[in-house]
């Protein structure tokens, strides 16, 4: 099953990368967000990119359904090797997780900023 995922997540990288190339990390990190949220939305839209944007309430758009958005932050830290980023904050926060992430661009921020962290580190 491991096997499964690490080909999933190895062929959106590689598609991500294709659109991403020129236009630098945030975007990239924008469009993976935007990919895995509608791939967990109850009814996904048919074009997510035109109809999810930063400032798309998380909440409004889960139904409040606590769960998806945790296989969606758990797939979205396993995608950007961050498997213990988001739990961190979760765990801090977890009376109500979505008042830590109230829109999409608040979790593109947070993974924008553990991304350029481990990088940083990295050097």
């Amino acid at each position: 099953m491991g096997e499964i995922i690490d080909f999933e997540i190895r062929r959106a990288r590689r598609e991500l990368k294709r659109y991403t190339d020129q236009k630098g990390i945030a975007y990239e990190i924008y469009l993976s967000v935007v990919r895995y949220v509608n791939a967990h939305l109850e009814r996904p839209f048919d074009k997510p990119v035109e109809q999810l944007n930063t400032e798309t309430p998380i909440e409004f758009i889960y139904g409040g359904n606590e769960e998806r958005l945790m296989e969606t932050f758990v797939e979205l830290s396993q995608y950007w090797n961050l498997e213990d980023a988001v739990y961190d904050r979760i765990h801090a926060h977890h009376d109500n997780i979505f008042s830590v992430f109230e829109t999409i661009g608040d979790l593109c921020i947070y993974i924008e900023k553990r991304v350029n962290n481990i990088r940083g580190n990295n050097r």
